[in-house]
């Protein structure tokens, strides 16, 4: 089993990837009954369009583990209560104003943004989330009738030189059933404390009888640690953040704009 993040490690800084190289890649993964897995914090069905043509013959994690998908099957979601969702953005607002941060509830079906979020946010987001719904007054979710099953929250911080310190905050403040992990651009990704990239691979590991050491994963960022670390064939990105590279034992040769991902995996082939 193959399994990698998207952005800043599959996916280039053009949010595409050599399609060419890519098919001969996954046909010869095919022959070797090797499982290709798109493992990502962003939404199912913009990982599903960036594989259309194999989207049946892979698997999907996304939200950082809280959708799993087999082919067009749904293996498991990871369901927030919706008290639980309306108490977390609470928290968020408590701590933060409404120009330091911006809310992305993450639903099985749909993204959910206040409908005030400016279009450039908007058009931004669609770079990682296909579907997307404006709502009016999100930060009173009781009162929106989403019945979306919602799984993750996102919130996305203002530029600003004491990041570090807001996330670390934002963190200490949660339920403690649920945890924060980096997505990048500045974005924290909020759902249960048990649900992560890892612990989807374990599921469909398990699906698959595939063994710790018939896995091979590629990330570049936080989110990506706990599945780098599960098999001795973790890949962190050349171009990965300095945390990665330390916890991995193998990194790529090139970096996610020079098919990174893809070269490693000719190589392993």
């Amino acid at each position: 089993m193959i399994a990698t993040d998207m952005d800043q490690t599959f996916l280039n800084n053009q949010n595409t990837y050599n399609k060419d190289r890519f098919k001969e890649l996954f046909n010869e993964m095919q022959r070797q009954k090797i499982h290709f897995v798109a493992a990502s914090g962003s939404q199912h069905e913009r990982l599903r369009a960036l594989f259309t043509p194999y989207a049946n013959q892979m698997d999907f994690i996304s939200q950082n583990g809280s959708i799993i998908y087999s082919g067009d099957q749904l293996l498991d979601v990871e369901q927030l209560p919706v008290p639980l969702v309306q108490q977390t953005i609470d928290t968020i607002f408590e701590n933060f104003s409404a120009d330091e941060v911006m809310i992305n509830v993450c639903g099985l079906t749909s993204s959910y943004i206040d409908q005030t979020t400016p279009q450039e946010i908007v058009d931004f987001l669609h770079k990682f989330y296909k579907e997307i719904r404006l709502v009016k007054n999100l930060r009173d979710f009781t009162q929106t009738g989403i019945t979306d099953p919602i799984v993750k929250i996102a919130v996305s911080f203002a530029d600003s030189a004491d990041l570090p310190s807001k996330i670390q905050n934002l963190r200490q403040k949660l339920d403690p059933q649920l945890t924060s992990l980096s997505s990048g651009f500045n974005t924290e990704l909020i759902g249960f404390s048990h649900v992560d990239k890892a612990s989807a691979l374990k599921h469909l590991m398990a699906n698959y009888r595939v063994a710790p050491a018939e896995l091979v994963t590629f990330g570049d960022n936080e989110n990506d640690l706990k599945m780098l670390q599960m098999t001795p064939n973790g890949y962190a990105m050349k171009s990965g953040y300095p945390i990665v590279k330390e916890v991995t034992q193998h990194q790529t040769r090139f970096d996610n704009d020079h098919d990174g991902v893809l070269d490693a995996i000719e190589s392993l082939l």
